[in-house]
């Protein structure tokens, strides 16, 4: 019975030595695999919103908006102001064509619906592009009345004399002064269509960013004047 006890005693006082042999201040295998390097810094806690690219330093605006009609064009290309002089003598130039004489007059009579934006890039900032994904129209009281369709971007010229076709790319440090043509709004669901203040809100994304810009128009009832009335 004693040399039983003895061995069990030795057997204890080995397994004690074998697992100081071990030095306590080197971390497991797992642990030294996932360690981190001395001197390295740990990346920045998330904040929820991506970091601003060089292409998405751009601003925009919606300076001014048109709510009227389709003309089918794009928004005039002549500059504020302008006459519709050689339109004028056209017509009474053609007078055999009274159908294409009645087309101009239309035509000048349309209204195209249109919103102009103003477009300003970071000098520091990258080439992107810019794309209009949708536009909506509220009514006075916060009612969404349907969604228009963009088309024919412009951009105006640098000698203030017309809108041109515009790619909608936008070049660092650069300001723009664009415009989109609209499709009519549906005035059909409207019941009083004159002398109320809209608001057109337009999502533009440009690098990949979205942002929000609106204007309001207010639309006066037209006035018709009496025959041979000077104004």
């Amino acid at each position: 019975m004693r040399s039983a006890v003895v061995w069990v005693f030795v057997g204890l006082v080995g397994c004690t030595k074998v697992g100081a042999s071990q030095d306590p201040s080197e971390p497991p295998d797992e642990q030294q695999q996932f360690a981190q390097p001395p001197g390295a810094k740990l990346p920045p806690p998330s904040t929820g919103t991506p970091p601003m690219t060089a292409a998405t330093k751009v601003t925009i605006l919606m300076t001014s908006a048109t709510l009227a009609d389709d003309c089918g064009t794009p928004p005039p290309a002549k500059a504020k102001g302008a006459t519709w002089a050689k339109d004028e003598q056209a017509a009474k130039a053609d007078t055999a064509d009274t159908n294409r004489k009645s087309q101009r007059q239309r035509k000048r009579s349309c209204e195209q619906s249109s919103m102009q934006l103003s477009v300003k890039s970071d000098a520091s900032g990258g080439a992107a592009t810019l794309a209009v994904k949708k536009v909506e129209l509220f009514d006075d009281q916060g009612k969404l009345l349907g969604e228009l369709t963009p088309r024919d971007p412009g951009v105006w010229a640098p000698d203030g004399s017309s809108y041109n076709a515009w790619d909608q790319r936008v070049a660092p440090g650069t300001e723009l002064s664009v415009s989109y043509a609209l499709s009519q709004p549906p005035w059909g669901t409207v019941t009083e269509r004159w002398n109320r203040t809209y608001v057109l809100k337009a999502v533009v994304t440009v690098g990949g960013t979205d942002q929000a810009v609106q204007h309001e128009v207010h639309i006066e009832a037209p006035t018709f004047l009496p025959p041979n009335v000077k104004t």
